[in-house]
């Protein structure tokens, strides 16, 4: 069954009739010339501002805290701003609030990491306001103290002064084209062609020899023969393996032909056993690429090394003479809760999506005649926040905001913020059987590793250009 087909939508909230309570200790982090301005608002409203400078970590706990300085930044706050959150986090205050300007600002990720936020800290009423962009101090000093008098739990909240409004998920579809646009047989070579897809279109997947990134690669490989570019982390394989690991079929057989061959070290023989399991996905891609006929290179390439990226992507050009189309999937996940997560596992989660595809992004604008279209793996964890993957969902949410700025008239760019997808017997799924169990019970279907890269070329043919973030899902959540 194809999954499900979601954007966001904007839903008024009611009107705010409740007022600050008197007397609390608020901490206002940063802000520079605004932060008065709100001081002032609270003081008349019978509360207690404290204003806490930029840089500086506050002392001890409060009632409330409004973070100030994403408004006006010309840099995104995460993930320098992420120790400042586990500070006030852990003071537990009842209400947390960050104000910022979304349209035109930075990829800044907070959307997804208050999702989160929201997420571990079910007593903190965690919200991010987004003030429209010609707001005024004042306006958005008001904005600021109805907020905090707020009693809806929403992770993000958009005003203009006037109104409030929520971001809801609502089911959509790409309309009675796209319902039928797959033709007799369903396979998705109507939509290859009108995505432009042929034999003669170039491709660039980042990330994409595993994972469902392969999976895609597969399904473009299989309706259009197109020519397919990979560039990935794991090292160019071989072009067959070491006889004395080939025979294991899993971890545990590697595991003991490792230590057969002499290895002691439990790490160095789990860092060797991962290095073979992710060589031979990657082979086993570029065969089965090459097997539906079509060319094929991998490149070994570090995202975060923008001159690499640039000059493999002007390679890529310079080969074929075009590029048609981009798809970045690459990232890393280490799950941990924001109090016990270290400041650098939240920035290498953090940059090594945003930074690497921001480098990918900016070195196709490079090209003298660029792609169509340009997809941007996210996840349903920016959408709906996530315990533990604050980081991922923050990383995941900033995509959309990348997204939108590279898509200019003739070209599109879109996040598809995925749900998690089931394992299937040629490539490695989103999950693994413990969570596939986990989200059984909780009655949470997985993406068809089929349905889903045709519902992505169902999108790339019939969506939108306008629309630039889609969230794809079995049903459950």
């Amino acid at each position: 069954m194809p999954p499900q087909r979601l954007e966001f939508t904007e839903a008024e909230l009611p009107a705010v009739t409740g007022t600050v309570d008197s007397g609390s200790t608020v901490l206002l982090l940063g802000g520079g010339e605004l932060a008065p301005v709100v001081a002032d608002r609270l003081r008349a409203a019978g509360a207690e501002p404290v204003l806490v400078p930029a840089g500086e970590l506050p002392e001890g706990g409060a009632d409330a805290v409004l973070y100030l300085d994403a408004l006006d930044a010309a840099e995104a706050p995460l993930p320098e701003a992420f120790p400042l959150f586990q500070t006030v986090l852990a003071g537990a205050p009842r209400r947390l609030l960050a104000v910022e300007r979304r349209t035109e600002g930075a990829a800044s990720g907070l959307r997804g990491f208050f999702r989160s936020v929201a997420r571990e800290y079910p007593d903190l009423a965690a919200t991010l306001v987004e003030v429209a962009p010609g707001a005024a101090p004042d306006a958005v000093a008001d904005a600021l103290v109805t907020e905090l008098a707020a009693t809806e739990r929403e992770p993000v909240v958009l005003t203009d002064g006037g109104t409030r409004r929520a971001l809801r998920l609502t089911l959509t579809d790409l309309g009675a084209l796209a319902a039928t646009g797959a033709g007799p047989a369903g396979d998705g070579v109507a939509e290859a062609e009108a995505a432009g897809l042929d034999r003669d279109a170039v491709v660039l997947l980042v990330g994409g020899a595993r994972g469902i990134t392969a999976r895609f690669a597969r399904t473009i490989a299989s309706v259009s023969r197109c020519r397919i570019e990979l560039m990935g982390r794991t090292p160019v394989p071989a072009d067959t393996e070491d006889p004395a690991t080939a025979g294991a079929t899993d971890r545990a057989g590697l595991r003991a032909a490792f230590l057969a061959g002499g290895l002691t070290s439990p790490a160095e023989v789990e860092r060797r056993v991962s290095a073979t399991l992710a060589a031979r996905e990657v082979r086993d891609t570029i065969a089965g690429l090459r097997a539906l006929g079509s060319q094929v290179r991998y490149h070994c390439v570090d995202v975060l090394d923008s001159e690499v990226v640039r000059a493999t992507v002007k390679e890529i050009h310079a080969e074929h003479g075009r590029l048609d189309g981009v798809v970045y999937a690459a990232g890393v996940i280490e799950d941990k809760l924001i109090a016990e997560k270290p400041v650098e596992s939240f920035r290498r989660v953090f940059t090594t999506k945003v930074g690497g595809a921001r480098a990918v992004l900016d070195a196709v604008d490079s090209l003298p005649t660029g792609p169509r279209f340009a997809v941007l793996f996210g996840s349903i964890a920016a959408a709906l926040g996530n315990r533990g993957q604050s980081d991922y969902a923050a990383a995941n949410d900033a995509l959309e905001e990348l997204g939108r700025r590279w898509s200019t008239d003739g070209r599109r760019g879109l996040t598809v913020h995925w749900g998690p997808w089931a394992a299937s017997e040629t490539n490695g799924g989103m999950v693994t059987p413990e969570l596939m169990r986990s989200y059984a019970s909780r009655g949470i279907k997985l993406i068809d590793p089929e349905e889903g890269p045709l519902s992505l070329l169902r999108e790339l043919a019939w969506g939108a250009p306008s629309v630039h973030a889609a969230v794809y899902t079995a049903s459950g959540w």
